[in-house]
C-alpha cells in the first residue's frame, strides 16, 4: 500500500465542532446502557459503573463527562441511513461500547496506563486481577445486550447474524492487539504490516458498528448495495480514526493536553513510527533505529527522533494517508448509488460531518 506520492505536504483542515447529530442519539445510548446494567447488583459491576463515569470507587452517584460514545453512535446513524428506526439497533450499539470498554480496560493494564478521563484507571484502583475480570465482565454484558435485538423489533435471522459480527470483529480487534503488542520488540516493522494491525485493533469495530447498524436498518430487499457501501464507509473510517489518533499522539501538543512527543516517549510503535524507522536513510536510520533501541526515549533524544520525522516528512504522509481513506469514504457517500435520494433523513451529510470531524480532531 506504500505510495510515495502519499508524502507530499497536506493540510489538515481547521479542526470543526463536534458534529451535531451526536446529540441526537446520546440520551438514548447512555438510557440503553444503564437499562443493560441494571440487572447487575454485585459489587463487580460497579467497577463497570465506575469506569464508564457514574460512580465513585465507593459505588456512590458520581456522573462525570461521557464519552464520545463514537461506536455505539455510527451504529445509531448506520441504521438510520440505511432506512430503519435507529431505536431498533439500540442494543446492538450497547453492545459495541461494551465490547470498546473491555478492550481499554485491558489495554490499561498492557500499557500500564494510570489514568483515563481524568480518572483512575480500573487496575491503578482494585489492581490487575480485579480489572481484568471488569474487562471480562464488559464483554460478557456485550454478548448478552445484543440478545435484544429481537425484543426490539429486529427478526431472529437478522439479530443472529448481528451477534455473530459483533463476534467475529472482536476477535478481530483482540487479534490486532496481539499484534500490536508483538510490534513493540521489533524494529522492521513496515507500513503495511501495521495498517494491516489496525485494520484489526481499531478499524474492526469501528467498520463492524457501520455495518451492523446498516444491516439492521437495511432489511429490505433493495438494501444489499447500500448496507455494502455503508460497510465500506466503516472501513475507512476506523483507517481515518485511528491514523488521526497516531497523528495525535506525537504532535498532539497543548492541543490534547499531551505533551509533543508522546508516544515516541513511550516507544509506542505508532504510524509515525513506523514511518520513520522504514523510511530514513543514511546515518539518520542508523541513529533513529539506536534511538529506539534504548529503554527510554527522552530529552535529545526525542528531539532527534522529531527532527527526523520532519526530515523525511512522516507528518505529511500520516496527514496524506487519513486523507486518502477518507476521500474513499466520501466518494462512496457521493457516488450516484449512495447519493442523498438514497441515504435516508439527511444521513449523508451527517456522514460528511463526521468524517470532517475525525479528520482534524484535536482529542
Amino acid at each position: 500500500m506504500e505510495n510515495r506520492s502519499l508524502a507530499s505536504p497536506c493540510t489538515v483542515p481547521k479542526p470543526p465542532p463536534m458534529p451535531g447529530f451526536f446529540g441526537r442519539y446520546q440520551a438514548a445510548i447512555d438510557e440503553a446502557m444503564r437499562a443493560e446494567l441494571r440487572p447487575h447488583g454485585a459489587s463487580l459491576y460497579n467497577t463497570l459503573r465506575y469506569y464508564l463515569g457514574w460512580v465513585d470507587t465507593e459505588g456512590n452517584f458520581d456522573p462525570q463527562p461521557a464519552g464520545k460514545r463514537v461506536r455505539p453512535t455510527l451504529c445509531l446513524l448506520a441504521c438510520e441511513a440505511a432506512g430503519g428506526d435507529p431505536a431498533n439497533a439500540l442494543s446492538a450499539a450497547v453492545s459495541l461500547e461494551f465490547v470498546h470498554n473491555f478492550s481499554l480496560v485491558h489495554d490499561d493494564i498492557e500499557d500500564g496506563d494510570r489514568m483515563r478521563h481524568h480518572r483512575p484507571t480500573a487496575w491503578a484502583v482494585w489492581g490487575v486481577p480485579i480489572a481484568v475480570e471488569s474487562g471480562n465482565a464488559f464483554l460478557c454484558v456485550a454478548d448478552l445486550a445484543v440478545q435484544g435485538l429481537t425484543e426490539r423489533g429486529v427478526s431472529r435471522a437478522v439479530a443472529v447474524m448481528v451477534g455473530q459480527t459483533i463476534a467475529d470483529h472482536y476477535l478481530r480487534m483482540v487479534e490486532g492487539q496481539y499484534l500490536d503488542i508483538s510490534f513493540e520488540s521489533r524494529l522492521d516493522v513496515s507500513v503495511d504490516e501495521y495498517l494491516g494491525m489496525i485494520r484489526r485493533k481499531t478499524g474492526a469495530l469501528i467498520e463492524c458498528s457501520v455495518y451492523a447498524g446498516a444491516l439492521i436498518g437495511g432489511c429490505r430487499d433493495d438494501a444489499a448495495a447500500v448496507v455494502d457501501s455503508l460497510r465500506t464507509i466503516g472501513r475507512s473510517l476506523g483507517y481515518v480514526f485511528q491514523i488521526r489518533d497516531d497523528v495525535l499522539g506525537v504532535w498532539g501538543g497543548q492541543e490534547t493536553g499531551k505533551p509533543v512527543g508522546a508516544d515516541i516517549e513511550r516507544k509506542k510503535k505508532s504510524l509515525p513510527a513506523v514511518h520513520a524507522l522504514e523510511h530514513a536513510s543514511g546515518p539518520a536510520r542508523e541513529e533513529i533505529r539506536n534511538i529506539y533501541g534504548k529503554e527510554r526515549i527522552e530529552g535529545v533524544d526525542l528531539e532527534r527522533v522529531l527532527e527526523i520525522m520532519d526530515d523525511i516528512g512522516t507528518r505529511s504522509y500520516c496527514d496524506s494517508l487519513a486523507l486518502q481513506h477518507w476521500q474513499t469514504a466520501k466518494s462512496v457517500l457521493e457516488s450516484a448509488k449512495l447519493g442523498e435520494e438514497t441515504l435516508a433523513n439527511g444521513t449523508a451529510r451527517d456522514f460528511i460531518e463526521l468524517g470532517e470531524f475525525l479528520l482534524a480532531r484535536q482529542s
